[in-house]
């Protein structure tokens, strides 16, 4: 919807009704996905301005749980001091909620057949992403021309709520440490403290159901990236481009988001550079 030339007001919404769906088990058998209700703003203002500012966010509500959700935010600012320059700044942050991750597979005799002796186990992945993708591009002169850009990006994701499904082709699940007597114990490195995975008894240690180890699924993931193109027409139809592209990441597994702790951290990682040049030329008549 346009209020006027220069405000633009847009939005959507999605809603998904809980499915079957025969790949959430990663080749196990069909169960049910929870659904959702998406809603989505857009707010932009006039593109011709010297400053343009835009900004959408998305909210998402979980059907049949109340693990789920997502808040998720796209501002960007363009900068153009002149017609020969151009910043773009484009942040975003990502707050997801998702209620059935998939973990690991089990053998074990004692699951009914309809899951072919084997324990599905998923938990609820608290993922959080920030990303920032920044752009500039410089004309020199109509025959020469820089366009940088750059994006560093940071994830964390936890998981909690260990869980199966309770039947084949349905939503209801059982919550390991609540459901059925079972139980879950948090395994630390004895030297470190840090937490090295999780010890689930699915029915107690009165029960046949032998208890299992998933390792720490927890992660915190790290990369930037980064791409410079300098652009020089020597002669009418004839460009060489010389190119550098940087690519550094590394992973660690608090499963917290500390922004200041993972952007220190990803300048220490080992970068890869790569230099290209490429030449092209316009045999005229």
């Amino acid at each position: 919807m346009t209020f006027t030339n220069y405000i633009n007001l847009s939005g959507f919404t999605i809603q998904h009704a809980s499915t079957y769906d025969e790949r959430l088990t990663r080749g196990g058998p069909t169960v049910i996905r929870y659904g959702y209700n998406m809603y989505d703003v857009f707010l932009g203002s006039d593109s011709r301005k010297r400053f343009v500012g835009n900004a959408e966010v998305q909210y998402i509500t979980p059907v049949d749980n109340t693990e789920g959700g997502r808040v998720a935010y796209y501002p960007s600012l363009t900068i153009k001091p002149s017609s020969r320059f151009l910043i773009n700044l484009g942040p975003s942050l990502d707050l997801d909620n998702t209620a059935q991750q998939y973990v690991t597979e089990v053998a074990d005799p004692t699951v009914g057949p309809e899951f072919g002796g084997t324990r599905y186990v998923f938990g609820r992945l608290r993922q959080k992403t920030f990303s920032l993708n920044t752009r500039v591009n410089t004309t020199f002169t109509p025959n020469l021309t820089l366009e940088l850009f750059a994006q560093p990006f940071l994830s964390s994701g936890k998981y909690t709520s260990f869980k199966e499904f309770a039947e084949v082709k349905s939503r209801r699940m059982y919550f390991f440490g609540r459901d059925n007597g079972s139980t879950v114990v948090a395994n630390t490195d004895p030297q470190s403290g840090k937490l090295t995975g999780y010890t689930i008894d699915p029915d107690g240690a009165a029960g046949p159901a032998a208890a299992f180890t998933v390792d720490n699924p927890d992660f915190n993931f790290r990369s930037l990236r980064g791409t410079s193109v300098l652009r020089w027409e020597y002669r009418p139809g004839s460009t060489l481009y010389f190119v550098w592209t940087q690519q550094r990441e590394g992973f660690d597994q608090f499963g917290d988001f500390n922004f200041s702790r993972d952007r220190s951290a990803l300048f220490r990682d080992r970068p890869t550079n790569v230099f290209q040049v490429k030449a092209t030329y316009w045999i005229g008549r």
